[in-house]
Order: structure tokens, then C-alpha cells, then sequence
């Protein structure tokens, strides 16, 4: 049985031998907090500007992989070499009626079930593997571990992710011949499923931009995963550039900040918020004086006759301005928001604004009211008093949720402690927020 050092060392010579590379100052280092990281080598140090991974785009694995070549199907626009005969493809009927990501998911339990036959073999042998899939996302956690989360923004997003993966893969399954029922499991649907949303990418922001011109369907309707680029974990503060060049079809990742020797190297997956982190990665961040990355997220009802849209808003720990809410400023409509009366402080302006237009709808006046207006709060008081009347009703019923049902025993492993933790910083933001609402209109 390998080790976890030689199954790495595996896969740096695989990707070397595609094209690509690491970083010779970076090693991969592997410990029970981070599972494996990027970290500087001693008497090493890495630079502004010097490329941390290059990858050639022939070692990813998406849905494109699924169809390249493929008879029945346009991509590449340019003929190319087959790697495998037609037969060892998923059928075609599957391939055209089944959406893209959950092609691209089916193709990875392909490849693992080939084992060392597959192109692939030396990447997919450092991912998790599906006999830990519990360890790994909400979604996949044991019904005991998801009860902690039970009151919270999580627990009604796991149930609705394993609604929809039960039906994607009853539906898929239909469209394989019977002969791959007993390979092609759910919970090997389940575990593809992890492995796409903890460490795959946007194409959109990966893939050369005429990549798309040969597809039926748009690029992120998929998502792309990228061995060796995909070891490095997330810290919003991290600074550094995705590139690719779409002559050498190589993707870069790029330091633009300075390491020293013993220092972890970090990618950044973009401004997300702990729930989203939680769900999508399976970690939160931890609050600290210079960042916190706490939010509740708020959904508002959509009303069609209105023109509206459904939307997702978040409220915040520390105010939405505060230097350490990250998250919170990147999401504000304008800097018109940064002046703001203390009571909307912890709210996003798009809820507040989404509020005013439902309290004032009908009334001609109210459409020439800035956003700044709104959030100074140079709006009708009978309007104000509304608003964060029911901003209060709201984030009041949340905390109410969150004490209702509070676990009856002690967390017992990993996951329930990661629960507690984040239901705790939950209850955190919902009393900051309702004790700036008590501010009134200041």
C-alpha cells in the first residue's frame, strides 16, 4: 500500500510528465489541519509575480473529457486523436440528454472505476476516497451530524442539495443500460459530487474563451477540476492570478505577494461567506480581529407581476463597512452604502433596498429615491419604521430557529464540532444585528 508522500510524488512526476509543474521553492505538505497545502520549502522563499503551479489543460477532467471526440459531438472544433475506442464512452443518449455537470460527475466514477487504467489514475488517488465520505461536506455528513446544523441557513441548504442529488442520479440512471447499475452507485454519485464542488473551477475562467464556440451548451454550465492547481487552500486575503495561455494551453497560478520559508502558499476561491464555504469546501474561517467571514443569508421572495427576481442577502457580524468584513463590502450595490444609519449598519443594502420597494410599491414618488437616501435614511419615517420593523421580525424568528433547536448532547466527532462552531458564529451575527436595529433611525 502506497503512502500519502508516494501517491503526491505520483502525481507531481504525472503532471511533469504533461508538461507542467511546481514551483521547485514549494513542497506539498500534508497534516491532519490541512490535509495537503502548498507550503515553502526551508532556505526557500517565493516572490511577487512567480508562478506557484503550471498546468497543461490536457491533464483537467471536466465534461469535456466525456465528449471529446465523441462522434456525435463538435468538440474539439479539430479533429483529434482518440485516447480510447468509441465504446468506452458513456452512451450517446446519455451524453445528450444528461446536463453537462452531471455528466462531468459520472465520467470521474468512470475513471475511478478504471482504477490504474485511467489517464487520470495518478490524481484521482490523492482525492478523498468514497469510503471517507462522511468527512468531507454537509451534505454527505451522517443524519446524527447534520441535526447540528438543524435551526441554521445550512441545514435547509443540505436538505436541498440531497433532494437534488437524488434526483439527478434517478434520473441519469435511466439513461444508462443496466449493465452499470451496480458500478455507477449513488453514493459514488455522491462522492463525485463532493469532489466537483470542494475542488473544481469556474471554465469561464480557466478555459480559452473560443473553447465555448463548439459546446451546445454554455461553459459554466460545467465545472472543470484541475490536479496538483487544486491542492492550494483558500484564505480571502491571498493574492493571486489565474492565467492561460491559450497558445501553449497551459493555466497558470500566480503569487503576487511574498512567502518565506515554512509559510503556507494560498489560492483564493473569491469572496465567500462561511455558509458558502461550509457547503461548497467544508471548512469556515475562523473570526479574527483583521477579518471575520461571518454572514447570515437572507432570501427574499420573488413576485413576478413586479419584475422581481428571487435574491439572496447577507447580514453581517461587524458592520458591512468594517475593514475586516471582506465579504460584506465586496457585496455592496455602491459606495453610496458606505454612510449608512447604525441601525442598517450589519445589513446589506440590496435587502434594505428590496424592503423599500415592497413597502413603497405603487408609489409614484418613491422611484426617485436614491440608494443613498434610503440607507441614510432621508425616506418617510412611517417607511423607516417599517423596515427595520421587519428586519427585526425576521432576524428575530432566525435566532428564535437557531435556540429552538439547540443540540441536546455534546458534539462527539469532527463534524458536530465544525457545526457547533459555525451555529455559534450564526447566533453571533443575528444578536449584533438585531442590537444595531435598536439604534432606531439614529
Amino acid at each position: 500500500m502506497t503512502t500519502t508522500s508516494e501517491r503526491y510524488n505520483a502525481l507531481l512526476r504525472w503532471v511533469e510528465d504533461e508538461g507542467g509543474c511546481l514551483n521547485p521553492a514549494i513542497e506539498i505538505y500534508h497534516d491532519d489541519l490541512t490535509n495537503a497545502s502548498f507550503r515553502v520549502k526551508e532556505t526557500h522563499s517565493v516572490g511577487v509575480q512567480d508562478i506557484i503551479v503550471s498546468l497543461p489543460l490536457s491533464t483537467s477532467l471536466s465534461y469535456l473529457d466525456a465528449i471529446q471526440g465523441h462522434p456525435e459531438f463538435a468538440y474539439p472544433p479539430t479533429p483529434v486523436i482518440l485516447t480510447h475506442p468509441e465504446s468506452a464512452y458513456l452512451p450517446t443518449e446519455f451524453l445528450k440528454k444528461t446536463p453537462p455537470h452531471v455528466v462531468g460527475r459520472f465520467f470521474l466514477i468512470q475513471q475511478y472505476l478504471l482504477g490504474p487504467k485511467s489517464k487520470w489514475w495518478p490524481y484521482i488517488r490523492t482525492l478523498p476516497q468514497p469510503e471517507h465520505l462522511s468527512y468531507t461536506l454537509p451534505a454527505m455528513w451522517p443524519s446524527d451530524d447534520t441535526e447540528f446544523l438543524r435551526g441554521t441557513n445550512a441545514f435547509a441548504a443540505v436538505q436541498d442539495i440531497k433532494s437534488t442529488l437524488k434526483e439527478e442520479y434517478k434520473k441519469a440512471l435511466k439513461l444508462l443500460p443496466e449493465s452499470h447499475y451496480l458500478e455507477y452507485t449513488q453514493p459514488l454519485y455522491r462522492w463525485a459530487y463532493s469532489i466537483f464542488t470542494s475542488r473544481s473551477f469556474r471554465p469561464s475562467l480557466i478555459l480559452p474563451a473560443k473553447t465555448s464556440l463548439s459546446l451546445s451548451c454554455e461553459l459554466d454550465d460545467f465545472s472543470i477540476l484541475l490536479p496538483l492547481y487544486d491542492i492550494g487552500n483558500h484564505s480571502p486575503l491571498a493574492k493571486i492570478a489565474w492565467a492561460t495561455d491559450e497558445q501553449a494551453q497551459i493555466c497558470t497560478l500566480r503569487s503576487r505577494q511574498t512567502y518565506s520559508a515554512g509559510e503556507q502558499v494560498f489560492n483564493n476561491y473569491g469572496m465567500k461567506t462561511n455558509v458558502e464555504l461550509l457547503l461548497g469546501y467544508g471548512f469556515v474561517l475562523p473570526e479574527e480581529d483583521g477579518l471575520h467571514n461571518d454572514y447570515v443569508h437572507i432570501q427574499t421572495k420573488a413576485d413576478p407581476e413586479a419584475g422581481d427576481l428571487s435574491a439572496t442577502h447577507i447580514v453581517s457580524l461587524r458592520p458591512m463597512i468594517h475593514q475586516s468584513s471582506y465579504v460584506g463590502r465586496s457585496r455592496l450595490l455602491s459606495a453610496d452604502s458606505m454612510s449608512c444609519l447604525p441601525c442598517l449598519a450589519h445589513v446589506q443594502d440590496t435587502l434594505v433596498v428590496a424592503l423599500y420597494e415592497t413597502i413603497t410599491r405603487g408609489e409614484a414618488e418613491a422611484n426617485d429615491v436614491s440608494l443613498s437616501e434610503i440607507m441614510r435614511g432621508d425616506i418617510p419615517g412611517e417607511v423607516l419604521t417599517r423596515i427595520i420593523n421587519a428586519l427585526g421580525s425576521k432576524l428575530s424568528t432566525d435566532l428564535e430557529d437557531i435556540e429552538v433547536h439547540e443540540p441536546e448532547y455534546e458534539a462527539a466527532n469532527r463534524n458536530q464540532q465544525l457545526a457547533l462552531r459555525y451555529r455559534e458564529q450564526c447566533r453571533k451575527v443575528l444578536e449584533n444585528a438585531l442590537r444595531g436595529l435598536l439604534a432606531g433611525d439614529g
